[in-house]
């Protein structure tokens, strides 16, 4: 669903690139329309000569906005929904509880109320947990290493907020404040002034990583750092949002105008901008129409010198639907590679939906090498899409190890969004839903839907055998990769937690469930499924809201107050 902001303003290329699903939509509902115009033709056909009087009028008018205000008090007040209309709002979740209308008009009374001040959850204290005794161990003959804490010294939040004459502001910076920050840890610095390599890749999901049919992303997601339990959430607004979650690493709470609007605030904790800040070279690239989302506006913004896409200075690419991934680093390639160290970012689109030989290029040029899976076709077309990502980054790995760089080069990929394509639906042209197949599961719910892969990958990373096994998700990515990259950042500021840090691990979603080590909790139905042999007390799933509602809370902040333009200012960094 998309809010009547990003339609007025942010939707266009959408609707030219899926205007053959849009005509679609509109046909196969001509019913649901006619229904809901039905009342006013009937009316002017047949009451011309019943003309009401004004007082009748108003008094129906009036007795229709009390209904509606009745209906809405109920709802929010009596019901286990009511959340979701007050503190616990997400524009997709509301269209998908009460329908359109009533998420169309929330969005409009909360867009009006934006600079409201935050209201933050007071968080109860953490349950403190039963431990074992520790084993005794001999003296060590060497001290342990005292880590210090990722913050930015410049930043002193307490003397912020009683400074700062904006009251939200101020709110911000004591709720930074009150924060504690991860500790660095061995893994900082282990890439810093290496080169960088980011890439959103469209759709992917870790079923398309296989041994033998994809075996450089086989190689890149297993003797990287493996990461056995990571979630892209679907934020709203498809691609968009993907791409700020992993890039900007805050909650989209703007859905599909989190992108367009944070190029009013200087994000200078991008991995693009701190690495831009240390002189490195630096490139953004997309394979399709370069000002699609406005990505010829907001990817400069996100640190990067140039942005290169179709019809927008990226050549070598053949204009088809989908483009190719491998021509995109071939065509880029040799821009960079002499350019050390260089920043880099690609959003890619070969495994775009739809998933059929006749509006999918690749999975046509690539569908004799999955004609023998034992998959329905449309499952096989999404493989043979992705087989263009396997082909790029078999390139782009064969590049670097031939310049001799691949040990000096730190590729971190992951996915914009689980391939909805894939779904039961009219627009799609899906009468089952492929998503069970791909998944080989009965049903699934969002934390199976949402399960994907994050590649963080460098020939210098092949025989450290990283494991990571705890939840991780799309906004671990940036104070991750900011910590191994050695980078000056403040852990506070972001949504996330660098995963090699002591910081609690947790995946959220915008509809406020989440994931942790211990088990997840649908907020949907208000339930907590705890992992096998696990038990917690109701105090931990009233801790670990907390901690989501307070997260979502400075997220939808920080974009709404531009908080990050404050901190900019005192840093001295200029946009």
């Amino acid at each position: 669903f998309m809010t009547p902001k990003l339609v007025i303003s942010g939707a266009g290329g959408v609707a030219q690139d899926y205007m053959k699903q849009v005509i679609t939509a509109v046909v196969n509902g001509w019913w649901r329309i006619a229904l809901l115009l039905a009342p006013t033709v009937l009316y002017a056909i047949f009451c011309k000569d019943r003309p009401l009087r004004r007082t009748l009028r108003a008094a129906l008018a009036a007795a229709a906005v009390v209904a509606y205000l009745l209906g809405f008090w109920v709802v929010s007040s009596f019901t286990p929904d009511g959340p979701k209309l007050k503190e616990r709002y997400a524009f997709d979740e509301a269209a998908n509880c009460f329908g359109l209308h009533m998420a169309v008009t929330l969005e409009t009374i909360r867009g009006n109320a934006e600079e409201a001040q935050p209201s933050f959850v007071a968080a109860p204290e953490a349950p403190t947990e039963a431990t074992e005794a520790p084993e005794e161990i001999a003296e060590a003959t060497e001290p342990p290493v005292v880590y210090g804490d990722n913050v930015m010294e410049a930043l002193d939040f307490a003397a912020l907020a009683e400074a700062e004459g904006n009251r939200n502001v101020a709110a911000l910076h004591s709720y930074v404040n009150s924060l504690p920050p991860t500790k660095q840890n061995e893994m900082t610095g282990l890439f810093e002034g290496k080169n960088l390599i980011l890439i959103t890749a469209e759709a992917f999901s870790a079923e398309v990583i296989d041994p033998e049919r994809t075996p450089t992303l086989y190689r890149m997601a297993t003797e990287g750092i493996h990461f056995k339990e990571y979630y892209q959430p679907a934020w709203g607004a498809s691609t968009t949002s993907g791409e700020f979650s992993n890039v900007v690493g805050l909650v989209p709470v703007t859905g599909g105008m989190c992108m367009v609007e944070s190029t009013q605030q200087n994000l200078f904790l991008t991995l693009g901008n701190q690495l831009q800040e240390l002189n490195y070279w630096s490139g953004a690239y997309h394979n399709h129409l370069h000002d699609f989302y406005d990505r010829n506006k907001t990817h400069v913004h996100l640190g990067y010198d140039t942005f290169k896409g179709l019809y927008g200075g990226l050549e070598g690419v053949d204009k088809v639907w989908t483009e190719s991934d491998k021509q995109m680093i071939d065509a880029t390639i040799g821009e960079y590679i002499d350019n050390q160290p260089f920043s880099v970012y690609y959003m890619t689109v070969s495994g775009h939906c739809m998933y059929s030989k006749h509006e999918n290029f690749q999975a046509k040029k690539n569908y004799h090498l999955v004609e023998d899976m034992e998959a329905s076709e449309a499952v096989k077309c999404y493989h043979a899409a992705q087989l263009e990502l396997e082909f790029a980054m078999e390139a782009l790995i064969g590049y670097l190890e031939e310049a001799g760089i691949a040990d000096d080069t730190l590729i971190v990929m992951a996915t914009d969004h689980y391939p909805y394509g894939l779904e039961r639906s009219a627009t799609w042209q899906n009468t089952s839903d492929y998503l069970r197949e791909l998944y080989n599961v009965e049903d699934y719910d969002q934390f199976i839907r949402d399960h994907s892969a994050l590649i963080i990958w460098s020939g210098a990373l092949e025989d450290m055998d990283i494991v990571v096994d705890e939840p991780v998700y799309s906004l671990d990515i940036l104070p991750t990769v900011s910590n191994l990259m050695g980078i000056d950042y403040d852990s506070r500021l972001l949504a996330g937690r660098d995963v090699f840090s002591d910081a609690q691990p947790l995946a959220l979603w915008p509809d406020f469930s989440w994931k942790t080590e211990k088990g997840a909790y649908d907020a949907k139905s208000d339930k907590f499924t705890p992992e096998e042999g696990v038990e917690v007390s109701e105090e931990y799933v009233e801790y670990i809201s907390s901690l989501v509602s307070n997260k979502i809370t400075f997220s939808r902040s920080v974009q709404s107050l531009d908080y990050y333009n404050y901190l900019a200012k005192e840093l001295g960094r200029t946009r």
